[in-house]
């Protein structure tokens, strides 16, 4: 399995795509940079980390930098996402206000009023025109309203707090993966300590997140083995041992097939 890595802008970018009924992304997915994800029609489910997610129209989706999702189970959907970098905002931005304009992504889902997705919809269309090169854009400008109407959740939103109704008691189990994810050897150490057999397990983890249990429990390892990677100065093969492969070899081949890269690149490139 293979995580979808956004090869965008260093510094900001933005893109709309419409995706018919059935389209799933088969893949996690994850970027350097943070992203907000306005979903502008249709309906379908998103998993992010330990949690399954139903998002609807004028929902919007908020992932920080090198957090893996999927979306899933996609009805037919248009949708605009916006990413930018914590670089691009210390070029218009003091710490502080960087602090308080990213205090949003404190939530992962909120649904905005359809008249204040309305604004958004103008800010979108705004951000669209303008050339991130240019030397007279008014990104930051946009940017920084956008992430005020976000951040100010009690007038403009409603924080959806809890996971999909369909999928609440799954939630358990992603929970367990992901504070396990590292003593984890085997399926039937996560079908024991629910007590379920393997079999069930395996069907009802990929009926609700379009994954298997392995696809999921090496993603959650391969993203904190990038954390690591970034943040300390720990060898690759202890890297490998603190994340849960049992060889260097496999953590690395993991690893290559899931971000494109090797371990070495990726800390390389990171830094």
């Amino acid at each position: 399995m293979v995580a979808d890595v956004s090869h965008t802008h260093p510094l900001f970018s933005i893109e709309y795509v419409v995706h018919d009924a059935g389209h799933n992304m088969t893949n996690f997915h994850y970027h350097d940079a943070y992203e907000l994800y306005f979903l502008e029609k249709g309906y379908h489910q998103i998993l992010i980390q330990d949690s399954i997610y139903d998002i609807k129209l004028h929902d919007v989706a908020l992932f920080k930098p090198n957090l893996f999702h999927k979306s899933y189970q996609n009805q037919g959907c248009a949708r605009t996402c916006v990413y930018f970098t914590e670089r691009f905002l210390r070029l218009y931005f003091t710490e502080r206000a960087i602090k308080s304009l990213l205090g949003c992504f404190d939530t992962e889902i909120i649904s905005l009023k359809e008249e204040v997705f309305a604004k958004v919809k103008r800010l979108l269309k705004s951000l669209e025109k303008e050339n991130v090169s240019g030397e007279n854009d008014r990104i930051f400008i946009h940017l920084a309203e956008l992430l005020s109407l976000l951040n100010n959740k009690k007038k403009n939103a409603q924080i959806v707090e809890q996971p999909s109704s369909k999928n609440a008691n799954f939630g358990p189990i992603l929970s367990y993966i992901n504070q396990n994810y590292n003593k984890i050897t085997k399926i039937e150490d996560i079908a024991k300590s629910f007590y379920m057999s393997k079999y069930y397990l395996c069907h009802r983890f990929k009926e609700a997140t379009g994954l298997t249990v392995i696809q999921y429990l090496n993603n959650i390892k391969i993203q904190h083995a990038c954390n690591l990677l970034i943040n300390t100065n720990l060898t690759i093969l202890e890297i490998g041992n603190e994340c849960g492969f049992n060889s260097s070899m496999y953590f690395c081949k993991v690893f290559k097939q899931t971000v494109f890269m090797t371990p070495r690149e990726f800390r390389k490139k990171a830094r």
